[in-house]
C-alpha cells in the first residue's frame, strides 16, 4: 500500500465519501490505501492487524480528530506509527488535523507529535480543501 488510513471510525463516512475517491480515482496515477473497512479480515486481533497495516504501508496517515485522540486504539496506532518512523529513520508519517482539537484531547504525545510535525489542516474553504489535496498527494509522492 502508499497509505494506511489511520481514523477513527466516527469518520469512516468522510474517508469513503471524500478521501478514498480523491486518492484512488482523482489521482494520476492512482494511490494504493489501506482503510480499516475494507482490508481488515473479521475476527482478528485489533493490534495484529495496525501492525500489518503499517508494515505493509509505505506511509501512515493520522486523521486527527476529538474523536481519535479521545479513542486508546487510534492513540496505540498513533504510538506504532512513531515507532515504525524511528524505526525505519524515514518520514514516512503524515499527520492531517480535520477540525479544532479539544485542549482536553491533547495528550502529551498527539501534543508533541504536532508540535515537532508540519501538518496538514482541513478547512471548509474550497480553495483550502485544493491547497490540502495537492499538499497531501505531494507528500505520498515522495
Amino acid at each position: 500500500f502508499d497509505l494506511f488510513v489511520s481514523h477513527n471510525s466516527n469518520d469512516t463516512v468522510w474517508v469513503k465519501d471524500v478521501l478514498l475517491p480523491e486518492l484512488e480515482v482523482n489521482s494520476q496515477p492512482a494511490f494504493k490505501v489501506c482503510v480499516y473497512s475494507r482490508n481488515w479480515l473479521v475476527g482478528r486481533n485489533i493490534d495484529e492487524c495496525i501492525s500489518e497495516s503499517l508494515e505493509k504501508s509505505r506511509k501512515t496517515l493520522l486523521l486527527v480528530t476529538n474523536a481519535f485522540a479521545e479513542y486508546e486504539w487510534c492513540q496505540f496506532e498513533m504510538t506504532m506509527a512513531q515507532h515504525k518512523l524511528i524505526a525505519n529513520d524515514n518520514d514516512n508519517l503524515l499527520v492531517a488535523v480535520m477540525e479544532d482539537i479539544e485542549p482536553i484531547n491533547m495528550t502529551p504525545r498527539l501534543r508533541l507529535l504536532m508540535k515537532r510535525k508540519v501538518f496538514l489542516q482541513w478547512t471548509e474553504d474550497e480553495a483550502g480543501q485544493r491547497l490540502f489535496w495537492e499538499r497531501l498527494k505531494l507528500m505520498l509522492r515522495s
